[in-house]
């Protein structure tokens, strides 16, 4: 007797049982399992799936489950007129070549890298620039939310202090992509120290000690221009699509992509993670054009990133960019103020656009 050992999977139970498999009579798949019971299938109503490397085979009979074997040559003597389809047959044959497989690898690990490098940005571009306003007014509440259990308290700036900073403020932004929607905020923030942020919906807050830390109002422009530059390039829904990419990938593949995830993972993303370097040096370019514009010395930015630089020694060159400029802590507030003093680049782009004035 001709037989194959296979496990069959009748559906019924939960335990696969040992079976052995060989033709009986004409037309007729025989199955016997250990305890010498013996079923007949009909060889035309098996489905045989198809070979696809050193997997195993399932036989299928329709309301009488599966049975799983090892791929065997008399298989193919059994079913004769089973043929796979062109994508199964060159999947097979590409999977019995380890060159082959080398190269599928490679293509692989080289389209995700593309995926994230360059996919994921555009396509974080394309949503953010269509993202609803109350989504960017929701995420922003839940951030807001969490920095205030950070001791964000009122500011204790003289209300005409705040009130000229508004309108000079206000005078910057004049005209510009989105201007309507950029607040001017002061809070007293003691744990953010010298720190200025701007929140998806553009409200832009400034932190009492950065305003002390300016030498005049044209060093606290020069920080304004660059965090409305975030909102008007709308680098925080941006950063948190694209930091959200894996998660939302694996969500594809695991059938889990409901908004309600989406709408929680966001939030947590802006707090947890900062511009990337390539927003920074948007947002830099963007304030610096802004500022030439209304007549403000490109001198004040680079005055005002070396100051916030010497307010955190240590952080080198290497380091990522964080949303706000000036010290912070990363030990005690989230990421998304979790500052970083300006790299050596940005403060010799700075030099050069100042350098350009004269």
């Amino acid at each position: 007797m001709d037989a194959l050992s296979g496990r069959w999977y009748d559906g019924v139970s939960s335990q696969p049982r040992a079976v052995r498999l060989w033709l009986g009579a004409p037309g007729r798949l025989r199955i016997q399992d250990e305890a010498g019971q013996v079923w007949d299938w009909p060889l035309a109503e098996v489905a045989l799936s198809p070979r696809l490397g050193r997997t195993p085979r399932l036989l299928r009979y329709a309301g009488h489950g599966q049975i799983e074997c090892m791929d065997d040559p008399r298989l193919a003597a059994w079913f004769p007129r089973r043929r796979s389809g062109w994508v199964e047959a060159l999947a097979d044959w590409l999977e019995r070549r380890r060159v082959a497989i080398a190269l599928a690898a490679c293509a692989a690990v080289a389209m995700v890298f593309a995926l994230f490098k360059y996919g994921v940005p555009a396509a974080a571009l394309y949503l953010a620039e269509r993202m609803p306003r109350a989504v960017e007014v929701q995420t922003s509440g839940q951030v807001l939310a969490v920095l205030e259990r950070l001791r964000l308290e009122p500011s204790r700036l003289p209300p005409a202090r705040q009130a000229a900073l508004r309108d000079g403020f206000a005078r910057l932004v004049q005209g510009q992509p989105r201007s309507e929607q950029l607040v001017l905020h002061f809070a007293h923030a003691p744990v953010l120290g010298a720190n200025a942020f701007a929140l998806p919906d553009g409200r832009i807050y400034l932190t009492d000690a950065l305003v002390a830390l300016a030498q005049d109002d044209d060093e606290l422009m020069a920080v304004l221009a660059h965090e409305a530059a975030h909102h008007i390039h709308r680098h925080g829904l941006r950063q948190a699509i694209e930091s959200t990419s894996v998660l939302l990938v694996v969500g594809m593949l695991a059938g889990d992509v409901s908004g309600s995830s989406l709408s929680v993972s966001v939030p947590a993303v802006l707090l947890q993670s900062g511009f990337s370097r390539g927003h920074e040096r948007e947002a830099d370019a963007y304030a610096l054009a802004l500022m030439r514009s209304r007549g403000v010395p490109a001198v004040a930015f680079v005055r005002m990133l070396r100051r916030l630089s010497a307010q955190a020694p240590g952080e080198g060159e290497g380091e990522g960019e964080g949303e706000g400029e000036g010290e912070g802590d990363r030990g005690r507030v989230a990421g998304y103020l979790s500052t970083h003093p300006p790299t050596p680049e940005r403060i010799r782009a700075a030099e050069a656009a100042a350098a350009s004035d004269h």
